[in-house]
């Protein structure tokens, strides 16, 4: 690698500015240093539009600390400094700094495992090399040097004394900057209400509304303005920055709402919150490896626009822990769902297994392996390893046992203990097995028991509102009349759903199943099924009986 040569650079940030330094290099930080060359310094105050070059005695001028805060006097400053790779250390302090709450009057712990050759060196050599060394250390924290430093230049000559007494075995602590120090009379407060309403209400992740106050920061109250060693007053102006959050924020779903007293930051859409140390956001996704604690619920309306993925790589472990209730719009659980757990969703996806002491409510559900019990409208199942399912149409690839409760009903392979209630038809490419019911009743689908008397009762209702059309509103009675029509026909279509049900299995059987037709009147037509091939399944209705075919078995109507 070829030398690195020393290079001239003019920054306000040193750090940054050495860092850049470094990776242009090629070269570690730590093997870097730099030499101050040239110091300008620019001054604001209240008259002054912007910052410009101040060539005067800064410590004779501001002498008076009144000035100070009375002209809100603002200091800059740029260097000129040599970046270098050195070859030869002559002192390397080892230190931490003390800044204090406001930076007025920041101090330098000196360690005594500091690397000082002061024993090659004359007492005025170490000290000059001391106080560059300090003022790199300075500049390098955004420090003001040369000026408002007299303490530290004492507390340095006396060190130097120190040091060549050989006494130097304990941490030193010496003043870099006398600054002004303001008095408070009400501190500023960053209070995190999201935090706040995570831990009140348990939830490892917080659902937040529109227009929610996630933020908020109280700004503090000065009696009497400050001065600190970056150049900065401390008055209401600055109190707008400091202690505030120092976290960016997602302009999309955040907005801040302030006045003199208080900064409110927002949220801009219903959603879970997402805060870190590069942002603070509201999203309607939300991505944990995990849930574990119990939930109350994470939002307890269906259409809010919510999307839960929660993905957990160790397939051993639980994606969603025992007792967990979760309610969304969208979830998708990549792992196992535990014991005990609700979860509720327009679209829910789960590509492990649920448990058999889990619950799940959906419109439409996909799940891997299903073991607990699921209430939807569309359900696509891989594996049914015992669960229970109520859905209007359900698809399913394979079944080891388990329930099955709807109006259409499609499986791949079934094994054996097997048990599927529907109402319109069942279709089933393999039954590899024994034991399995293969049932048409619509009775036995809680579902459609329900629709029933949900219907009968909204037909009370038209017929209470026919009378009072019949006496007092003519034109609206052939709209009701048609209502309750549409409605009983809709019950009718039920209750004779299974004269036009069907069940078919497209490979041969190899053993004994049951195929059940129920007629409404509670009448079975029960048949024992061989190991053979069948034609769909279906009922054949003629004046004095109905038949089951292809089988021909048949029960009277008299």
């Amino acid at each position: 690698m070829s030398e690195i040569k020393n290079t001239i650079i003019k920054t306000k940030n040193i750090k940054k500015s050495m860092t850049t330094f470094a990776s242009e290099h090629f070269t570690p930080l730590n093997e870097c240093d730099f030499e101050i060359q040239k110091t300008a310094t620019y001054i604001k105050t209240s008259l002054d539009d912007e910052f410009k070059l101040f060539n005067e005695d800064i410590n004779e001028h501001y002498k008076d600390e009144q000035a100070i805060i009375n002209q809100h006097v603002e200091f800059k400053q740029l260097y000129t400094i040599i970046a270098m790779k050195p070859t030869n250390i002559e002192m390397k302090l080892n230190y931490s700094l003390e800044m204090g709450e406001f930076a007025c009057n920041p101090k330098l712990i000196l360690h005594p495992d500091s690397h000082i050759l002061y024993k090659t060196h004359k007492p005025i050599e170490t000290y000059k090399l001391l106080l560059q060394e300090v003022n790199k250390i300075k500049a390098k924290n955004g420090i003001l040097i040369n000026i408002f430093d007299e303490k530290m230049i004492k507390n340095l000559k006396a060190f130097t004394k120190y040091l060549y007494e050989e006494k130097f075995k304990k941490k030193v602590r010496i003043p870099l900057f006398e600054g002004i120090e303001p008095e408070v009379s009400k501190a500023g407060k960053l209070i995190m209400w999201f935090k706040h309403k995570e831990s009140k209400q348990k939830h490892q992740i917080t659902e937040v509304k529109k227009d929610e106050v996630l933020v908020e920061y109280k700004k503090p109250k000065y009696g009497k303005s400050g001065f600190n060693s970056h150049g900065r007053q401390l008055d209401k102006d600055y109190a707008k920055k400091a202690d505030d959050l120092q976290t960016p924020i997602d302009n999309t779903s955040v907005y801040i709402e302030e006045d003199e007293n208080k900064k409110l930051y927002k949220s801009k859409v219903k959603g879970f919150v997402h805060f870190s140390s590069t942002k603070l956001s509201v999203d309607n996704k939300v991505k944990m490896a995990k849930i574990t604690r119990i939930e109350d619920s994470l939002a307890k309306e269906e259409d809010n626009n919510i999307e839960v993925h929660i993905s957990q790589s160790d397939t051993s472990k639980d994606s969603i822990g025992e007792g967990v209730e979760l309610t969304s719009e969208t979830i998708h659980v990549n792992g196992h769902v535990g014991a005990n757990s609700i979860l509720e969703a327009v679209n829910m996806r789960i590509d492990g297994a649920t448990h058999q002491d889990s619950m799940q409510f959906a419109r439409v559900a996909i799940i891997n392996r299903h073991k607990g019990k699921l209430r939807c409208h569309d359900a696509k199942i891989a594996l049914l390893e015992g669960g229970t399912v109520h859905a209007t149409n359900i698809e399913i690839e394979a079944c080891l046992g388990g329930v099955v409760y709807a109006q259409n009903v499609k499986i791949g392979h079934v094994k054996s203990n097997l048990k599927v209630y529907a109402s319109k038809s069942i279709s089933i490419r393999l039954v590899s097995g024994e034991d399995n019911l293969f049932k048409i009743n619509y009775k036995d689908i809680p579902i459609l028991n329900s629709r029933i008397a949900l219907i009968k009762e909204d037909i009370e209702e038209l017929k209470f509102s026919l009378e009072e059309a019949s006496r007092h509103n003519k034109s609206e009675v052939e709209t009701i009349q048609e209502q309750i029509k549409k409605f009983k026909n809709e019950i009718d279509s039920i209750k004779d759903s299974s004269l036009n049900a069907t069940i078919s299995i497209e490979k041969p059987l190899i053993g004994l199943n049951s195929i059940i037709f129920t007629l409404e009147n509670d009448k079975e037509l029960i048949y024992k099924t061989e190991a053979q091939s069948y034609k769909p399944f279906y009922l054949e209705v003629s004046e004095e009986k109905i038949t089951l075919q292809p089988v021909n078995k048949s029960i009277s109507l008299s």
